[in-house]
């Protein structure tokens, strides 16, 4: 009886045991598993965030090259030694101008029409989709050829300066072709394509692959923003956003894709599923080991994210003011004989312009550095408020002009004192009014209001009629690296000075926000501790 008690006893350890391993066998799978799906879920979030953000990105430097177009057409036309050349008919000279133009703006083409349409320099006239108009903004172009080839293209009439007699036209064109898509790859680190008609005419990829389908072709081309789809190219895993590319005119001509690859993403869930399998095996702690090397993918997919987006951001940022000033340098260096005072004066402004542009982004960016570093800091003390708001006007005052907007300040009856850091204020001030200027409609007027609060604070708020901002935008648009996105209109900046403006603000002591303003518009705002 009793070696049969010992025996039924071991089998019933036995068991117990076996059945408390499975137990913790099916409790670390259990977790392992739901830890796997989860930050799976995460790290598939992360990839259609970072396409989202690269199809903005794609659209904000589409526009800068649009507007650098522009610019380029107008200044060419403007030029007196062009107009004098296009009086004297001296072909010979024109020929080596075009030449040295088009050497110095990476254009692809650049052609002189006569004041009867007729080509004088530059190549065929049925290459830039039909005769020259007085007036073309910067509008997508078909050219012809056996092949379809796509091209951003922008005109303008070339007026005699004495007489306003028409002397001829000026063309210029950017071709939308490989090596295009392989420069918007580069700043944006996504792969990118322009489709026409389904097929990928232009692409950074290493083949085409194979044309969309009629249905997808058809809601991509009707969708108000961009269509994201799953896709394989070159037997490679792909999530791509697609968005129309839209005429001057209205209609639309072509489709871009911005394409993010998913291979690191598949290598990190086969690494996963592995260690969760070898966890368990062991009895290890299969959720953290799988959890902690998903975080470290995520950690290194956003860090990619990050530094592509970031970096495209500063040369878009960087790349519109300096254009602009070369071009005004080398507007004066070459005619500044033939300019009037009033021309000399117009180009100094631009140049002003956009020499505060680049110092107010350099400033931002050493200011991130410095709070980065934990070398931030501020000199508080008591302050006259309408001083700081006369210097920020001052500095804001070129930009302002050349958007034609003005500027209208109301103050307390007493303007009040506030105790704070002058030139961190101003700062904060020149941000804000910046947005307004940039994001408000050409014309309109940006209000500055300072009123008093009852718990001994000062509330300044900078109140535009640009398109306004959502909800959810509003709660995350004083976050690091966030862009406003209008729908009707491109982006600016690279979202650090808002950023920048909570951070001074706070060291403050003081609040930030952003209302929706009656009427249409947003006002950004803050507070101060008025000075004892």
């Amino acid at each position: 009886m009793r070696d049969a008690s010992q025996t039924v006893g071991g089998r019933l350890s036995s068991r117990l045991i076996l059945t408390f391993v499975a137990i913790v066998l099916a409790s670390t799978l259990a977790a392992g598993a739901l830890a796997y799906w989860l930050t799976r879920t995460e790290l598939e979030q992360q990839a259609w965030a970072r396409l989202a953000d690269g199809q903005r990105v794609t659209q904000t430097l589409l526009d800068a090259d649009r507007r650098r177009l522009d610019n380029l057409v107008a200044l060419a036309a403007q030029r007196p030694t062009l107009q004098q050349m296009l009086h004297n008919g001296d072909t010979a000279g024109l020929h080596d101008y075009v030449s040295q133009f088009q050497a110095g703006t990476e254009l692809d083409l650049l052609v002189i029409y006569d004041a009867g349409g007729e080509v004088l320099v530059g190549g065929s006239g049925a290459v830039l989709c039909g005769r020259p108009q007085r007036e073309k903004s910067a509008t997508l172009c078909l050219l012809p050829g056996p092949a379809p080839r796509l091209s951003l293209l922008a005109g303008q009439s070339i007026l005699d300066a004495s007489s306003g007699r028409l002397l001829g036209y000026v063309m210029m064109a950017i071709f939308m072709d490989d090596d295009y898509a392989s420069r918007l790859a580069a700043e944006t680190g996504l792969a990118q394509s322009i489709l026409v008609d389904g097929s990928r005419i232009a692409t950074s990829l290493d083949e085409a692959g194979a044309p969309l389908d009629e249905t997808t072709t058809t809601r991509a081309l009707a969708a108000t923003t961009f269509m994201t789809r799953s896709i394989a190219l070159a037997d490679q895993p792909y999530i791509t956003a697609l968005f129309p590319l839209r005429r001057v005119e209205g209609d639309v001509l072509a489709l871009a894709e911005v394409a993010l690859p998913l291979g690191g993403m598949r290598a990190a869930e086969q690494h996963i599923a592995l260690t969760l399998i070898a966890s368990t095996l062991f009895v290890a702690a299969a959720g953290s080991a799988a959890a902690l090397t998903l975080r470290r993918t995520l950690t290194d997919e956003a860090m990619q994210h990050l530094r592509s987006h970031f970096l495209a951001n500063i040369t878009h940022e960087f790349r519109t003011p300096l254009s602009a000033l070369r071009a005004s340098v080398e507007f004066l260096v070459d005619e500044m004989a033939d300019l009037s005072r009033a021309e000399i004066d117009d180009l100094l402004r631009a140049i002003h312009m956009s020499v505060t542009g680049l110092q107010t982004l350099v400033d931002n960016l050493l200011e991130s550095i410095r709070i980065e570093a934990g070398h931030f800091a501020i000199r508080p003390k008591s302050i006259e408020l309408d001083d700081v708001v006369y210097e920020a006007a001052r500095i804001m005052q070129p930009l302002l002009n050349r958007r034609e907007q003005q500027l209208t300040v109301a103050y307390p009856e007493t303007p009040p004192r506030v105790r704070g850091d002058g030139t961190r204020l101003t700062q904060v001030l020149v941000n804000l009014l910046a947005n307004a200027s940039k994001y408000g409609p050409i014309g309109q007027t940006i209000e500055l209001q300072v009123t008093l609060g009852a718990d001994e604070t000062v509330r300044v708020g900078v109140a535009d009629r640009g398109p306004g901002l959502s909800a959810a935008m509003r709660d995350k648009v004083f976050h690091r690296f966030t862009r406003f996105s209008p729908a009707d209109g491109p982006q600016h900046g690279v979202g650090l000075g808002l950023w920048i403006v909570n951070v001074i603000i706070r060291e403050h002591g003081g609040a930030v926000g952003v209302d929706e303003r009656p009427g249409g518009g947003a006002i950004f705002w803050f507070t101060l501790p008025r000075a004892a």
